[in-house]
């Protein structure tokens, strides 16, 4: 029998390439051979494969190619404004070589399926905000220009957009943000998304009356097999052994964790306020500040931590190993920038949040946290000096205090758990709908059409 053969594409940061690996090894767990194209100063970064993902028996690993491609700029501190980034990684990975030599390096003797992941898609679309569901045979990503399609978010009020900003940093104006149709045309098309039924299934069933739209995450490994491993990759140096003997030695559910991702950056002011909070917060804590970033520490921060304990009350460490802080018993709440990794990762290992959401879906994220799904709690910025908004220690350590104290938003916070672990498990929602999409692919590689539609 014929064994398809899907590409995957993903956007060259961290961010996007973790999970789209994570789809990878899910997908050749079900038969077809996977090919994930990064760039080469990607792949130059993150080395030999580490710990092989094994759910009950090893699937194929996905194979690796490469794409030339000249490097991008740092992922910590990025400088290029985001459409100019998309543009540049659009390039190589659309090429024909990538494509062929794709093709070449992997175990079937045709070319590659004709579906092609969705992976070139910018990083800030989100199915969660809206969908144009164009005529004739446009397709978007779920994310972008016009109302149609738009569905509610739960709850009163505005979502502020954005909530920081950061002097020197080219941030775009978020509604001139527009999706593009980049993930194929007609109607074999299928669009996939890192999400599951329960969570946002009303976005997803409007979605559906237009193309195949379909959710198969989380793409996080939630079983404690899998959260205990290695995950992905990291182009920035975890602290992971110093993480992890420090949060052992912690009661449970004692330490806030705070981390802004790879990619965004907090004016000094807001580092400020944070660090107040942290120190004046009664918890330990355990903070992420990338190396480009420690800069935006307060001056007398490292003296008052001493003061206050050292590192038996915080440590500050410059990369860690999320999946695994948050599947670790002793964390009890996390401050995040509201990405749509972390926050999946936050509702896939239970971990209720503070939510600090600071430009395009991030706010979006931080609403739902709070107003439709109850595991959070949105920090409330206020005016602050001539770069923005600021959330300041008072309020953070409110939040915190909430959100570690409150047995409401934990019971929430276990209930979406429990859901996000039965989607993806097998015989989930989104595990049923991944072996749909897989017979798709082999409809298709036999030469027939069919495989799945719509859905109501």
């Amino acid at each position: 029998m014929a064994v398809a053969h899907v590409l995957v594409l993903p956007y060259p940061s961290q961010g996007h390439i973790n999970p789209m690996l994570e789809f990878a090894k899910r997908l050749a767990a079900k038969g077809p051979a996977v090919t994930v194209v990064v760039t080469r100063h990607i792949l130059a970064s993150i080395g030999e494969p580490a710990t092989p993902w094994a759910p009950s028996a090893s699937p194929p690993s996905p194979t690796a190619t490469t794409a030339a491609a000249s490097p991008p700029p740092p992922a910590s501190r990025p400088t290029s404004p985001p459409s100019a980034m998309s543009a540049r990684a659009r390039s190589p990975i659309s090429s024909t070589t990538a494509l062929s030599r794709a093709s070449s390096t992997t175990p079937t003797r045709r070319g590659p399926s004709p579906w092609r992941g969705g992976a070139a898609c910018p990083p800030w679309r989100s199915p969660r905000s809206r969908a144009r569901a164009g005529g004739g045979r446009r397709r978007d990503c779920g994310g972008g220009g016009g109302g149609d399609g738009a569905v509610g978010i739960a709850g009163d009020g505005e979502i502020g957009v954005p909530v920081l900003r950061a002097e020197g940093r080219v941030v775009p104006d978020p509604r001139r943000i527009r999706a593009e149709p980049v993930c194929g045309s007609g109607e074999e098309d299928w669009v996939l998304f890192n999400s599951f039924d329960e969570l946002e299934g009303k976005v997803l069933t409007r979605l559906n009356r237009h193309f195949r739209a379909r959710a198969i995450g989380p793409c996080v490994p939630l079983a404690p097999t899998e959260a205990g491993g290695t995950y992905g990759v990291n182009l920035l140096a975890a602290e992971e052994d110093t993480c992890m003997k420090w949060l052992d030695a912690k009661p449970p559910a004692s330490v806030v964790y705070v981390a802004f991702g790879s990619f965004a950056s907090l004016p000094p002011e807001q580092t400020a306020q944070l660090a107040q909070a942290l120190l004046s917060c009664n918890h330990h804590f355990l903070w992420v500040v990338r190396a480009s970033e420690e800069e935006t520490l307060p001056p007398q921060f490292a003296e008052r931590l001493k003061e206050d304990g050292g590192s038996e009350k915080g440590l500050v460490v410059k990369w860690s190993p999320q999946v695994r802080v948050l599947a670790h018993g002793a964390v009890g709440c996390f401050v995040t920038h509201c990405g749509w990794n972390s926050t999946l990762e936050a509702i896939g290992f239970g971990v209720p949040t503070v939510a600090m959401g600071l430009w395009t879906d991030q706010p979006t994220n931080a609403k739902h946290m709070e107003s439709a799904w109850g595991v959070g709690v949105r920090a409330a910025a206020e005016r602050g000096d001539r770069r923005g908004r600021i959330v300041r220690a008072e309020e953070i350590e409110r939040c915190v205090r909430e959100v570690m104290e409150g047995e409401e938003i934990r019971r929430n916070a276990r209930r979406w758990r429990a859901s996000a672990e039965r989607a993806a498990g097998r015989g989930g929602s989104s595990d049923v709908s991944l072996d749909e999409f897989v017979g798709f692919l082999s409809a298709m590689k036999g030469g027939r059409q069919g495989g799945g539609g719509t859905r109501e």
